[in-house]
């Protein structure tokens, strides 16, 4: 610090000095030659473009607290498949006429009509047998049968004989032992069998009777020839043995 030795009459003196020279100077500057042109109105006015304020940034995602892993669950049952119904054609049902079961009996030779006939042997009997006696075709028989010049040659069986896989199984448990069945068969000139005679039975009628059917549909044969070498129709013994 410092302490001045001017009095009061000379500080206020030198205070009026200083305000003098103010108050000069700022007449002088509002005096002065020169002019101060303001802009106009329009100039003031100016368009300016204004950027569009930029979104804050997102404010970054609360944290959730992991939950905690829950027991995986099992499978869905398999769907249901739909399956289309199968169409089948219905087998053809071959329906085969029976046979009319001939009432036989087991003694060849004795008893009713249906015991007679054309007998594998030469005999004394009515049918179509070897040389006899009698009246039918036989060779060489002095009856008025049809027989022409007789048979010379007898028929001629060309197909197999029957087997075991020819009958029902059925029929084949029920053939009794020892139950063969001896028939007699018309062969025609054609070769083909028109008729059926038991002459000794199995003791089991289906039996006879499906013996009788299978030779009708399956045998084949070279049909007996007469004298002069024609065809004629004769008959054919044939024994089927108990399968």
């Amino acid at each position: 610090m410092y302490r001045s030795n001017l009095n009061a009459k000379d500080k206020g003196g030198a205070i009026a000095a200083v305000v003098a020279i103010h108050a000069a100077l700022l007449f002088a500057l509002l005096n002065m030659s020169g002019r101060v042109d303001f802009p106009g109105a329009q100039n003031v006015m100016r368009v300016f473009d204004i950027d569009a304020l930029k979104p804050p940034p997102p404010l970054p995602p609360a944290r959730q607290r992991a939950r905690p892993k829950e027991k995986e669950g099992g499978a869905a049952p398999p769907n249901i498949k739909s399956e289309a119904t199968p169409v089948l054609a219905p087998k053809p049902q071959v329906v085969v006429p029976p046979i009319p079961q001939i009432a036989v009996t087991e003694t060849p030779r004795q008893g009713a009509a249906p015991t007679q006939g054309a007998a594998p042997v030469p005999g004394p009997g009515t049918g179509a047998g070897g040389v006899g006696t009698g009246t039918g075709s036989g060779a060489g028989g002095n009856g008025p049968g049809g027989g022409g010049g007789g048979v010379a040659y007898p028929p001629r069986l060309l197909t197999p004989t029957l087997r075991g896989r020819d009958f029902d199984q059925g029929l084949l448990r029920s053939w009794p032992r020892g139950g063969d069945v001896f028939v007699g068969l018309r062969v025609e000139r054609n070769g083909t069998v028109s008729e059926c005679k038991i002459f000794r039975s199995s003791g089991f009628g289906p039996i006879d009777s499906e013996v009788c059917n299978l030779a009708h549909l399956r045998f084949r044969f070279r049909p007996a020839l007469d004298r002069n070498g024609q065809p004629v129709a004769s008959w054919f013994g044939y024994r089927q043995a108990a399968l």
